[in-house]
C-alpha cells in the first residue's frame, strides 16, 4: 500500500468510474484499475463492487476511504509545511502581549495570519509589564505588544500603535458608586482600595495609576475585573475589556468619571500601546507580516 494507490482511491470516488479518475490523472484507465485492485490485495479487502455500470463502494470501501482522505490531507499539510520551512518560514511565531483587553481588536488580525500561515504554530503569551521585557530579551517571544514603558528598554526596537483609554470602573454595590452623577476626585479614590496589575519581578511599571494606599495586586486584567464586580476595589481596566463588561452586565459594574478638577497626572492615562522587536533579530516571513499588519492597522 503506498500513498499514490489511497490518492487513486480518492479520485475514483469523486469522478465516479474508473475512466474518469484515469482522465483526472492523465493515466491510462489500466494503471488507474491496477492501482486500485493492488490495494485490494494489499489490504485483503474488495474495495468496489464492480458489477454494475459504475464502481460502487463496498461497506468496506466507505471505511478505507475516510481512512485514505484523512491520510492525503494529513500528507498535503506536510508538503505544504515542508515548502514553507524550505522557503524559511519560521515553523513557530510567538507573540506576546501586556494584556488580554486587546484581543477585541487583534482578534480579527490574527485570523488573517492564519489564513496566510495555516501552518505555522503561533504561541500567544500575556506576560506582565517587565515580564515581557523578559521574553523579548531571552529570545522566547519574536514580537510583543507592550504600553509605552516608563523607562524605555535600550534593546528593544518600538513603533507606535494607538492610544488605549482606561474607564474608571466600580461594582454598583461599592460605595464609589454613589458618585456616578457627580464624578469622584482623587481624594475620593484614595479613601478606598485600589485593583492594580502586577508582574512577577516587581519592577517600577506596575506603580504606574497608583493613587490609593490600599493596594491589591493581581495578575491581569481579567483577575482585576473579576475582583471588581464582586465590590472588592475599583480599577483603572482597558477600555475595551470595560466596555464588553459593561455590555455583558450593565446593572452591575458603573463606570466613574473623575471631575475636571481633579488633576490627574497625565503619566496615568491613556497610555499609549507599542509593537516590540527585540533588536539585532532578523525576523522570518511570518513575523514580517504580522508586524506589517499590525503597524498599518496603526
Amino acid at each position: 500500500m503506498n500513498l499514490q494507490q489511497l490518492q487513486t482511491l480518492a479520485v475514483v470516488v469523486e469522478t465516479g468510474s474508473f475512466s474518469a479518475a484515469a482522465r483526472r490523472l492523465q493515466k491510462a484507465q489500466s494503471a488507474v484499475s491496477n492501482a486500485i485492485a493492488e490495494l485490494e490485495i494489499d489490504l485483503g479487502i474488495v474495495l468496489f463492487d464492480r458489477s454494475k455500470r459504475y464502481p460502487q463502494l463496498t461497506a468496506a470501501g466507505e471505511r478505507v476511504l475516510q481512512q485514505a482522505l484523512l491520510i492525503n490531507t494529513q500528507c498535503q499539510a506536510l508538503s505544504e509545511l515542508a515548502a514553507g520551512l524550505a522557503d524559511g518560514e519560521e515553523s513557530t511565531l510567538t507573540l506576546a502581549v501586556d494584556d488580554e483587553g486587546q484581543l477585541p481588536w487583534l482578534a480579527p488580525i490574527l485570523a488573517e495570519f492564519a489564513l496566510v500561515f495555516p501552518r505555522l504554530e503561533l504561541r500567544l503569551l500575556f506576560p506582565l509589564l517587565e515580564d515581557l521585557t523578559l521574553l523579548l530579551r531571552q529570545g522566547d517571544a519574536d514580537l510583543a505588544i507592550s504600553y509605552q514603558p516608563l523607562s524605555p528598554p535600550a534593546d528593544v526596537e518600538r513603533w507606535p500603535l494607538q492610544a488605549i483609554h482606561f474607564v474608571l470602573l466600580v461594582a454598583a454595590t461599592h460605595p464609589l458608586a454613589a458618585f456616578v452623577e457627580d464624578g469622584v476626585t482623587i481624594n475620593q479614590l484614595q479613601q478606598h482600595r485600589q485593583l492594580l496589575v502586577t508582574d512577577r519581578l516587581q519592577g517600577v511599571e506596575k506603580q504606574r495609576g497608583r493613587l490609593a494606599a490600599d493596594v491589591w495586586w493581581l495578575e491581569g486584567d481579567v483577575a482585576v475585573l473579576a475582583l471588581v464586580k464582586q465590590g472588592l476595589g475599583w480599577a483603572w481596566l482597558p477600555e475595551p475589556l470595560a466596555q464588553t463588561a459593561l455590555t455583558e452586565r450593565p446593572a452591575a459594574l458603573v463606570p466613574l468619571q473623575l471631575q475636571p478638577a481633579s488633576g490627574l497626572p497625565s503619566s496615568i492615562l491613556p497610555v499609549q500601546l507599542e509593537l516590540w522587536r527585540q533588536r539585532g533579530k532578523t525576523p522570518g516571513p511570518a513575523a514580517r507580516w504580522l508586524l506589517a499588519r499590525l503597524l498599518n492597522r496603526a
